[in-house]
């Protein structure tokens, strides 16, 4: 899903549950998306789950508007 001041749109589903097991993979997944919008459109909101942690820690490396 993407919310932007003209309004919220849904962009596309991905079926990752044979590979978010690991942080490494689902910051692939979410850096691939990261790529596709571009860095400026798009705020991320993670889970606290190590994984979901660890992948955050990747896309602040990566990426330096996303926080």
């Amino acid at each position: 899903m993407v919310s932007s001041p003209a309004g919220t749109m849904f962009v596309k589903s991905i079926d990752g549950s044979n590979f978010v097991k690991t942080g490494e993979k689902l910051f692939e997944m979410l850096n691939s998306l990261v790529e596709e919008i571009g860095e400026e459109n798009v705020k991320v909101i993670i889970d606290n789950e190590s994984n979901f942690v660890l992948a955050g820690k990747l896309l602040e490396e990566k990426r330096s508007h996303l926080y």
